[in-house]
């Protein structure tokens, strides 16, 4: 989506434009994030869907259906006039909808949202019992299918005109919607609203984590922005939390606004939020896993999914990951954030694993990130949601690695070599001497005890030994060969999806589900993390 934003202080002052599936737009109280909201809707007034922070969660305990339409555009503009056209409606909207008040209007829409959501229930399974559709999954039923997923112990019922919910397993104690809890309340609003909006419309949600469960916050908004693929999402928060959780966003620092120009940054993407940015706005309070390249590698992509109950901050090479976090934990006593990096194995000796894990950097327990979407419970379930069966298909895919790790043994062998052999080089340079000729005997002693054809060999046996296990796992651990296991492991093939981009997104959508599938994933996935090795 390519929009317009709101006047820019500068020298000149600027209108600038933006393309975006995601934005988040971040700032203190007062700095002008609803009137920047409102602004966008004004100039996209047909466009946009938008919901205000001051709403109404007076859930209706019983509504009646009526004409489609008319609910349709109830919903939508606030009113409905008959004989009036699309466009007289349109203009109608910020007094129906708002109030002729866009900042501050209390949006009261809940009875309109459920009338909406009756509506349609009733024409869809009407028109299934005439014959007319197939079985309809209905907007109510993806509200339901959405809002159970969020609050596995409660379920809905649905009757004619009335919700109801109980717990979990005791539909014998439901009870009428209107008494659930504001959190369940807004949960069920968000949800409606967003699969209730136009095709290809800008959602506009202002202070969406408001009522919410922290720990609700990114599956909910996970789900609903999967709902709706086809819309574009504009969130206006002051949480920095709930910012952290949309890491795709684009995302805006509001910084103050005054006389209808606001004074904002669009942050770098390659870039940390700003340091004053933390200053102004909630600081996140999770601890902090630090990782290797950015917000568009595989391994942060999945690590987001399986860490969700920490902020993941990429931010470029191992080394720097390993300073970050020696710093960070420097400083714990001020800032009071636990604090951990992940980088790639890179060949590393077991030795340096445990100095690392001694010092809070945990270690990738496969040759590289994209290992990961190799290992058993990924295969396997990416190859169930996709109707194949599961045992075969990673049966098949280990055979292809392990051939494919056979034709490629000598030169991975040499490479492995080439790497040990540098870290060695490397050492000497380690000298404890304090004058040049002491320095000098130290580093020829140094050399003088690597035995090159003794490391050879080592690696040679371990490499030649995986092999006539046919050891998936430790193939995988030392097999690093950028970009060509996937194709070689013919995963795709067998799966029956087009390329490796569509493997991995398939396997982050999978995470993304909070069921037994996700849950597999996620604990292969944890299960190559290094941890604590001794």
């Amino acid at each position: 989506m390519n929009v317009q934003l709101p006047i820019k202080k500068g020298q000149p002052n600027t209108t600038p434009n933006i393309d975006f599936e995601q934005l988040v737009i971040v700032g203190a109280n007062g700095a002008g994030k609803t009137r920047f909201g409102s602004d966008i809707e004004k100039r996209y007034l047909g466009q946009t869907h938008r919901i205000s922070a001051q709403k109404s969660l007076t859930f209706p305990k019983e509504v009646s259906p009526k004409s489609r339409q008319k609910a349709e555009r109830e919903f939508l503009l606030g009113g409905y006039i008959d004989n009036w056209n699309e466009e007289q409606n349109l203009r109608q909207k910020v007094s129906n909808r708002w109030g002729n008040n866009l900042n501050t209007f209390l949006l009261d829409d809940f009875q309109k949202l459920l009338v909406l959501l009756h509506t349609e229930e009733y024409e869809e399974s009407l028109a299934f019992k005439e014959g007319r559709i197939a079985k309809p999954i209905t907007k109510l039923d993806r509200v339901q299918l959405l809002w159970e997923a969020v609050l596995p112990h409660r379920k809905l019922l649905k009757k004619a005109g009335i919700i109801e919910t109980f717990p979990t397993g005791n539909d014998a104690n439901s009870y009428n919607a209107s008494e659930m809890s504001d959190g369940e309340r807004v949960i069920f609003y968000l949800a409606g609203e967003v699969i209730c909006a136009p095709q290809n419309s800008i959602i506009i949600i202002d202070e969406p984590e408001m009522h919410i469960h922290s720990s609700l916050i990114k599956p909910l908004f996970d789900l609903i922005e999967a709902e709706r693929p086809d819309c574009s999402f504009i969130y206006l928060t002051h949480n920095i939390d709930f910012a952290f959780t949309r890491q795709n966003a684009k995302k805006i620092w509001a910084k103050a606004y005054e006389n209808n120009v606001w004074d904002y940054e669009i942050l770098d993407e390659n870039l940390p939020i700003p340091e004053q940015l933390y200053l102004d706005v909630l600081g996140s309070r999770k601890p902090i896993v630090f990782l290797e390249g950015d917000n568009s590698s595989i391994d942060y992509e999945l690590y987001e999914q399986v860490y969700n109950d920490k902020t993941l901050k990429p931010v470029g090479s191992c080394d720097k990951v390993v300073q970050i976090v020696k710093a960070f934990r420097a400083e714990q006593g001020f800032h009071h954030i636990d604090s951990f990096g992940i980088i790639d194995r890179d060949r590393r000796q077991h030795q340096d694993i445990v100095s690392l894990n001694r010092n809070g950097v945990w270690v990738l327990d496969v040759a590289e990130a994209e290992n990961l979407l190799l290992i058993e419970s990924i295969v396997k379930e990416v190859a169930g949601h996709m109707g194949r069966d599961m045992n075969d298909v990673f049966n098949q895919v280990q055979q292809n690695i392990i051939n494919f790790f056979a034709d490629q043994i000598d030169s991975q062998i040499l490479l492995h070599y080439k790497e040990i052999l540098r870290r060695e080089y490397l050492a000497l340079s380690n000298f404890t001497a304090q004058d040049i000729a002491s320095a000098l005997t130290e580093i020829d002693t140094t050399f003088g005890g690597i035995d090159k054809q003794v490391i050879y060999t080592q690696i040679d046996t371990e490499f030649r030994d995986i092999l006539a296990r046919q050891d998936y796992d430790a193939i995988l651990r030392i097999f690093n060969l950028k970009n060509a296991l996937i194709p070689n492991s013919k995963v795709c093939e067998l799966t029956g999806i087009r390329n490796k981009l569509d493997y991995k997104n398939i396997t982050v959508t999978l995470l993304k589900r909070k069921n037994a599938i996700s849950d597999s994933i996620k604990r292969g996935i944890d299960s190559k993390i290094i941890k604590n090795a001794t």
